[in-house]
């Protein structure tokens, strides 16, 4: 069973929900991506996202995109994080999944993609400028391998829309609960409820919701309607704050501890 599922599974089973945290690989460089993935797994991450860098941004806002471009600048290539997910997954069993733009999932190969993908561990991938209509070349590869292709949902999309993409989902739907790019905000969207229930309505998977959840009071407030919560950019600017630091680390493993402390009964 893909890694995906068996999380999903599990924490249904327990009435729980999840943590997903994106992580945008190569920021400030390699090495660091790589000693912070086990220090996301320590402090609670159920799931997590690698952003793989491209120079055009698709949905990131100002943090994601600085953070991108450092990467870039830094040498990092889909390539070097694949080699990060294989030493990772040499010690851990969470789900990981390569969140990007088409562009370097295209160019690299598909086929090659995928194979290479499954071989180092991750489970799927998110193309967030990929249209579902688009797709079935991508879909029809990572189903052949038991990895997931994940889907974006917008709020502005129609219930036929937001069906079609729930017919061709799989791993779970992310529902985007922001008009507009990725970033903290200070509250979430007011019919989160609303829109998480028309999406259940077309689909049993999971949901999850991202864009601007960044307080530990956005996690418990989502987490009441979706199946998992989606932290990005608040972390990226944890990340920032403290890069070449050598509290670094620590300093991650008490944000996530924050966000993940209304999921579960962690120590703060």
């Amino acid at each position: 069973m893909n890694r995906i599922d068996a999380l999903f599974q599990r924490k249904r089973e327990k009435d729980e929900k999840s943590l997903v945290l994106y992580l945008t690989g190569g920021f400030p460089d390699v090495k660091t991506t790589e000693k912070l993935l086990p220090v996301l797994e320590e402090a609670g991450c159920d799931l997590i996202e690698l952003g793989v860098p491209f120079s055009d941004p698709i949905a990131d806002g100002p943090t994601i995109q600085a953070a991108s471009q450092s990467a870039l600048q830094a040498g990092t290539t889909l390539k070097k994080l694949l080699e990060v997910v294989h030493r990772f997954r040499e010690n851990s069993e969470v789900p990981l999944i390569l969140f990007s733009a088409y562009n370097p999932f295209h160019k690299f190969g598909l086929e090659k993609l995928t194979a290479e993908a499954k071989s180092a561990g991750a489970d799927g991938f998110l193309a967030g400028d990929l249209p579902v209509e688009e797709s079935e070349e991508f879909r029809s590869i990572c189903g052949e391998n038991d990895m997931k292709l994940i889907y974006l949902v917008a709020p502005t999309s129609p219930p036929e829309r937001k069906k079609l993409i729930a017919s061709k989902a799989s791993g779970f739907l992310y529902y985007v609960s922001l008009k507009g790019v990725t970033g903290a905000r200070d509250k979430v969207a007011a019919d989160l409820g609303r829109q998480v229930e028309e999406l259940r309505k077309f689909s049993s998977l999971p949901v999850a919701v991202g864009f601007g959840v960044s307080k530990p009071e956005h996690v418990q407030a989502v987490s009441e309607h979706a199946d998992a919560v989606v932290v990005g950019s608040a972390l990226i600017d944890c990340v920032a704050r403290n890069a070449g630091s050598r509290r670094l680390a620590a300093e991650v493993e008490k944000f996530v501890r924050s966000l993940s402390a209304p999921l579960r009964s962690l120590p703060v």
